[in-house]
């Protein structure tokens, strides 16, 4: 039987001084800098913390009971998950850029993402124009030829939003790392088991596929998808997904998450080739991942955009069930 997630750490409503976007599709619910989260890991300029799609809700938290201050939500991206700005080039206990986060202070152990490191924040603001267009701007100053401008645009257009990220490199030395959304989705606040698609737009070859992780036998590859066959108890991971894939084959920033149970597709679509696509979940949310890697020189400034469109189909009365 589907059950219903512990509500425990979800917010009814936008918590006090976030922004929000709505039309009559779509609202966002989108945090300020350090309104609540306080981690030293995920970026504080401009979270994506709540969709709803006409009253229903489509995103999560990694775990319900861990501390939001420090613990991932709704579409939380991160910088240099794998490729940490300036980390090995620093010594312990001096400070290295952690992209829209802060400046961290390194410790004697190779750099770890779960790691909360000792963090020294930097200068956030957003502008806000009507209800379908915020903009939100990061100044990091300058440390060990370190610098950037980070401004994130997030606009609101019928059922899509689009998120533009624009970088500037103001340093001496080039900003070498990679940028992905852990997206936290889940659909009604409904536990991760049957009724849960997710495709891409390529055939998912097993052979490439690495750091496979399905404790309960819970995913079923079929073609370009993995469908949720099953309840969900433990976390499942699957790793190399564009692995082997070319743009001949259909590889694109691209994914589709359908829920059978509320009739509801919601697309992510980024405007680059992904450098990696990961899968990884648990009982409270599904989340595909897709990574741009770059490198931007000093004085350059990248671009890039990640657009979600969200829209509905005939439900089913209860979640599809392969065994």
């Amino acid at each position: 039987m589907d059950k219903t997630l512990d509500t425990a750490g979800f917010a009814e409503g936008p918590p006090q001084g976030s922004i929000l976007l709505e039309n009559e599709d779509i609202s966002l619910t989108i945090e300020s800098a350090g309104e609540r989260y306080r981690g030293s890991r995920f970026d504080w300029n401009g979270l994506v913390s709540q969709i709803r799609f006409r009253g229903i809700s489509l995103l999560g938290q990694e775990n319900s009971l861990r501390d939001p201050a420090i613990g991932g939500r709704g579409l939380h991206n991160e910088f240099g998950i794998t490729k940490c700005v300036g980390y090995d080039e620093c010594a312990v206990g001096e400070w290295f850029p952690k992209i829209g986060t802060g400046w961290l202070k390194k410790d004697a152990e190779p750099y770890f993402f779960y790691t909360e490191y000792p963090l020294e924040e930097l200068s956030f603001d957003y502008q806000v124009s009507g209800k379908d267009e915020v903009r939100f701007i990061c100044e990091s100053g300058e440390r060990n030829g370190y610098a950037y401008r980070y401004v994130k645009t997030i606009t609101l257009a019928d059922s899509s939003f689009t998120i533009h990220y624009a970088l500037e490199n103001l340093g001496s030395k080039p900003l070498d790392t990679d940028e992905y959304v852990h997206n936290f989705l889940c659909v009604g606040q409904r536990r991760v088991g049957a009724g849960y698609s997710l495709s891409f737009p390529w055939k998912i070859t097993t052979p490439h596929l690495v750091g496979i992780n399905d404790p309960d036998e819970a995913l079923l590859i079929v073609d370009n998808r993995i469908d949720i066959v099953g309840q969900t108890d433990e976390q499942f991971q699957i790793g190399g997904l564009a692995q082997g894939v070319t743009e001949s084959d259909g590889l694109a920033a691209n994914w589709t998450l359908s829920d059978t149970v509320s009739g509801i597709h919601l697309s992510e679509c980024g405007s680059f080739i992904p450098t990696a696509v990961n899968l990884w979940g648990s009982t409270s949310v599904i989340s595909p991942e897709v990574f741009f890697g770059f490198r931007i020189e000093p004085g350059h400034t990248m671009t890039w955009e990640r657009s979600y469109l969200v829209s509905s189909f005939s439900a089913t009365s209860s979640p599809l069930l392969y065994r």
